[in-house]
């Protein structure tokens, strides 16, 4: 069964393209550093301030070292109420 793509997905999706320069880039949960060689310190850099800007979010620290898969970053932002 396909799980449904909610509106949080989409919104993640446009920041992980605009963070890699990838138009063709489909998010997975399971998408991380060790499957994706192009998400270094910079593009998760990108991508923290991306979903700061995006869902009006911040981030500590140790927020932004947890985030270190989508599913993670999703932990993360569920956390402070994005999605519900």
């Amino acid at each position: 069964m396909e799980e449904a793509v909610t509106l949080t997905d989409q919104r993640l999706q446009q920041i992980f393209r605009e963070a890699f320069e990838n138009d063709k880039l489909v998010l997975s949960d399971s998408l991380s550093p060790e499957t994706l060689p192009e998400w270094d310190s910079l593009a998760h850099v990108k991508l923290m301030m991306g979903c700061e800007e995006e869902f009006g979010v911040k981030f500590s620290i140790e927020e932004t070292v947890e985030s270190t898969s989508v599913a993670k970053l999703k932990q993360v932002l569920t956390s402070k109420g994005v999605g519900r």
